[in-house]
Formats: C-alpha cells, structure tokens, sequence
C-alpha cells in the first residue's frame, strides 16, 4: 500500500541569522513554504538573490523563500513558528507573537540556552511549544548566505507539553535531509546541548584564541574542565542526566571531563574541538569582535543562575561572565586582556599547573 506523502506545512522563522537560514533554505529547498523574518540587508538580498546554503563538500543551494520585515506581512496562519533570535530577544519576540493572535502554530525553540522554552510555554502553553538544538556548526558569509561548517551532527527535539506526539515533524525534517531525534526530557536535552556550547567558548573571547589553543594549553584547559564540571554539577542538582545528541556522546564527554586522565583528555579534546566547529569561532568571540552584545545569558549566566536556585556554587562561571562584561561594555581593555592567561587564572582563582 503507498504510503501518503506528508503535506508541505508554513514555517515562519523568526530570525533569518546563521540558524534560521540553514533551517530555512533545508526545509525551502523540499518544498516547504518558508517565510524569513529577519533585518531589512537580510530581507532584500534574500528578495534580490535567494538564500544559499554552502556546504562544507563545496556543493551550493540556492532557495528563495520569503523574506520579510517585519509581522505585518504575514498574511494570515502559520503552521509552525522557528524560534531563532537571540536569548536576550526572546520577550520581544513573544510580544510581537502574541499581537499576532496565531492560535494554532507550534513554536519551537532553536535558542541556545536552557531557558526559552519554557518562556514560550508560559506565554502560548506548553502544549504548543517544542525544544530544539542543532548540534552542526553555522555561520553567516554575509545577508542572505549561510555555511554550514560540518556535516556531523543533526537536530533534537523533545514535547514540552505531555500531549504531543512529534513523529510527523521528527519526519518531515528527516524528509529534509536532517538527522533528527527525539527525546522525552526537554531540559536534560537543552542542558546537554549547553555543555557543549560552553566548551572554549568563553575563555576563546576573552583571551582572543582560537578553540584548539585553548583545549591544547595546560593552564586554560584547567579553567575549561573546572567549569564544565560546574555546570555538570549544577545540571545534577537539577535532577537531569547527560544525553547523547546527535553526533555527539555528552555522557561519554561528560565521563571524561570528570574523570579522564589530563595527559589523554587534553589534545584529544583540542583536535575534536577544532573539527567540531570548523572555521567557525565560537559565539562570543564572534560577537565580542564586532562589538555586538553578548548572550551571556545563555552560556555562562545560565550556569550561575540555575546554580544559585539549586543551592550549587558556580564562582568559575561567575568570573568569566564578569571578565566578559566588563569587556563588552568597554570597561576592561579588551587588549589587555589578549594572551593574559594568568589574569584569568587569578580571576577565576585557580592555580597554574605545575
């Protein structure tokens, strides 16, 4: 007996930045109605010259979704709304959604962090509401040209709500050429996801060195495991448990990061690092080189608020969200701190090793 053909759905992205563009251009391209939300540069190359998704195996696609301003030119129900904006956006975009009154469309929730989804469930329900992580690197060339540095890795989703069953949309993704899986605890998910996004994240910014330099060096790669174990502890507390994600064994990583021998731990994280995110620096870095305002809610400040509602010190995270800070608004020079890894050692208050 044939099998019937899933029903192409419309998707509004909410913010057409690296990830919003991947998934956007993927789900265009198998014949999806798309419509990108994004800034006005964004808007009009995607209208003058379509989105491109380049890949890292030198294959191009080009797809020419909609592309829009602002709310207003969405012309009536969407089937599915993609969160993609910044954390520190998210309460502007959940008014902006509401004004709209859509009543029906799920949202989900590719922001990095631990905490968007459940924003989202208490503005719209959490029956509505879906987590997602995307765990392959992404990076934008320039408006409306996005690269995908590695193929490695895929996407997650996990029900925010008990009622929903997310096999069709698992499917739809898979249909789309995405390696999708699904997950019962939205948070353990997420919480995984973040493990990874903390990795040489901070300390590449404020140092101004790049991931492999950073897992390579002795000193640093000191303050990198005292803080994964940080927020290790603090997702403990929290009564959740790593989980593998997609080309990614987090409880593997986690095992290592807590118990693994240094001499072993070190340069296999550095090469595994430096693959896994390609040429993409990590996301603070990125945004402290530009001068645009950092997420740290999501990386760091999680960590330390989540630590503090679980009665688990967090003083690592604490210090490198102050370092960085202090960097973005201007009132720590960003070039003394440039290689002045044993000013991170004195603030973070961990000894060089020996």
């Amino acid at each position: 007996m044939p099998v019937e053909p899933l029903p192409a759905r419309r998707i509004l992205i909410f913010g057409a930045g690296a990830v919003g563009g991947y998934l956007g251009a993927m789900l265009s391209a198998f014949g999806h109605e798309v419509i990108l939300l994004g800034r006005p540069s964004t808007v009009e190359a995607i209208r003058h010259r379509g989105l491109t998704l380049l890949r890292p195996d030198g294959l191009q696609l080009t797809t020419r979704p909609h592309a829009i301003p602002d709310l207003d030119a969405v012309p009536s129900e969407v089937d599915a709304i993609f969160l993609t904006v910044k954390a520190y956006d998210t309460e502007a975009a959940i008014a902006a959604l509401q004004r709209k009154e859509w009543r029906s469309a799920w949202l989900f929730c590719w922001q990095n962090g631990v905490d968007g989804e459940t924003r989202l469930a208490a503005a719209f329900g959490a029956d509505r509401v879906v987590a997602g992580t995307l765990t392959q690197p992404v990076s934008i060339v320039a408006p409306g040209i996005v690269r995908l540095e590695r193929t490695r890795g895929g996407l997650g989703l996990a029900p925010m709500g008990p009622r929903q069953d997310l096999r069709e949309w698992q499917a739809i993704f898979q249909l789309a050429g995405f390696s999708t899986r699904l997950y019962p605890d939205p948070q353990a998910m997420k919480w995984s996801k973040l493990l990874l996004n903390l990795i040489a994240n901070a300390t590449c910014a404020i140092l101004d060195w790049p991931t492999e330099r950073v897992l390579r060096d002795p000193r640093t790669f000191a303050v990198e495991r005292a803080a994964f174990r940080e927020a290790l502890a603090v997702m403990r507390a929290l009564g959740l448990r790593p989980v593998t994600l997609p080309g990614y064994p987090v409880p593997l990583l986690t095992w290592a990061m807590r118990w693994g021998p240094v001499s072993i731990i070190r340069p296999l994280l550095a090469f595994m690092g430096a693959r896994g995110r390609g040429a993409k620096r990590p996301s603070l870095h990125q945004d402290l080189q530009r001068g645009a305002r950092l997420e740290l809610e999501a990386y760091c400040g999680a960590v330390v608020r989540h630590g503090a509602r679980a009665g688990v010190p967090t003083p690592i995270h604490a210090a490198l969200a102050r370092i960085l800070e202090d960097l973005s608004t201007g009132r720590e020079d960003r070039a003394i701190w440039r290689d002045n890894v044993t000013a991170l050692l004195e603030r973070t208050g961990l000894s060089i090793p020996g």
